[in-house]
C-alpha cells in the first residue's frame, strides 16, 4: 500500500466525521443486534445526539433537550400534546464512542480495556469460523458483539442474541 504524505494543513481541510452514511453504521442488521440487545437498551440513558430508531423504523438522531415534552423511559418515547398522551416504541443504537465507554471497566485504564477488545477480536467468534473482525464489517457490529460476549456471555447467531459458556 502506497501512503502519501500530505502537509497537516491540507489534512485539517478535510472533515474527522464522513459527511456520507458510512459515518455510522446504520444497516438493517446493526439496528437487529441493538433491538435484540436489552441488556443494552436498559442502559440508555437518552441524551443530545444519540441516534434511534421509532415505530415507524426511521432512524432519528435525538436532538431535543432533557426538558422537552418527550422523554424516553424504558425505550419507550413519551410525549403530551394537547392533553394526549402518545407513546411509541424506541431502540437505541449506540455510537462507537458510546460503545468504547460501555466496555470501559471501573478502575481499569483505557489501555487495557482496548488490549482486551483487540487480544478478543484476533481468536475465533465462537460458534464460527472466523474472526469478529471479519463477521462483522462494522466497528459498532463488533465493539457491540464484544460487550454481549464479554458482559452478558451472549453471541449473535445471525437473527439473535444467545447464551453461551466459554
Amino acid at each position: 500500500m502506497d501512503i502519501k504524505w500530505r502537509p497537516a494543513a491540507e489534512r485539517l481541510k478535510q472533515p474527522l466525521l464522513a459527511q456520507d452514511d458510512k459515518a455510522m453504521d446504520k444497516s438493517t442488521q446493526y439496528i437487529r443486534m441493538c433491538m435484540q440487545a436489552n441488556e443494552i437498551q436498559r442502559l440508555w440513558a437518552y441524551t443530545y445526539g444519540d441516534f434511534y430508531v421509532g415505530e415507524n423504523e426511521k432512524i432519528c438522531c435525538w436532538l431535543g433537550k432533557s426538558n422537552d415534552n418527550c422523554n424516553v423511559k424504558k425505550g419507550f418515547g413519551i410525549r403530551r400534546t394537547d392533553g394526549v398522551i402518545h407513546v411509541a416504541k424506541y431502540t437505541w443504537l449506540p455510537r462507537f464512542d458510546q460503545l468504547i465507554e460501555m466496555a470501559q471497566m471501573p478502575g481499569q485504564r483505557f489501555e487495557k480495556t482496548t488490549q482486551a477488545f483487540f487480544d478478543w477480536n484476533k481468536k475465533m467468534y465462537p460458534g464460527s469460523t472466523t474472526t469478529p473482525g471479519k463477521l462483522f464489517r462494522s466497528m459498532e457490529k463488533v465493539w457491540l458483539a464484544y460487550l454481549m460476549c464479554q458482559n452478558y456471555q451472549k453471541i449473535w447467531n445471525g437473527s439473535e442474541w444467545i447464551k453461551h459458556r466459554p
